[in-house]
């Protein structure tokens, strides 16, 4: 059942948005495709298909992708929609939240990691009214 719900395959092998080593970028990327980022953002990241942090990365800001994929460091919240990945020189200081999460030996994590698949619109529709009732 769960299998049937999957139909977006990401990519994270097909980039199309990459922000080089030694390239500093304040300010919000979003990108349909794959963002590979090598340098430094000071902003909120998101992809409708996947983030890649290589080693020399440093983001100050949110992440929102698919799928995303980790080997340097991030200051901020981070959310997958299938998968987070977190490889062994990764740094996350921030909450983390997907659905699949793998956090390789040797990763430095603080934070809350909250793993569960979208809810649907009918469940986030009925909890409302009783938060804003309270």
């Amino acid at each position: 059942m769960l299998e049937s719900r999957k139909t977006k395959t990401y990519n994270e092998n097909k980039v199309v948005t990459i922000i080089g080593a030694g390239t500093t970028l304040k300010g919000e990327v979003a990108c349909k495709g794959t963002i590979r980022i090598e340098g430094v953002v000071v902003g909120k990241v998101m992809s409708e298909d996947s983030i890649v942090l290589l080693e020399s990365a440093r983001v100050k800001g949110d992440l929102s992708a698919g799928q995303i994929i980790i080997s340097g460091e991030v200051q901020g919240n981070v959310h997958a929609l299938d998968r987070l990945e977190i490889l062994a020189r990764g740094k996350v200081i921030g909450d983390i939240a997907a659905p699949r999460i793998a956090i390789h030996e040797g990763v430095l994590f603080e934070g809350l990691c909250t793993m569960k698949a979208e809810s649907p619109t009918k469940t986030q529709s009925k909890e409302t009214p009783a938060k804003a009732a309270s």
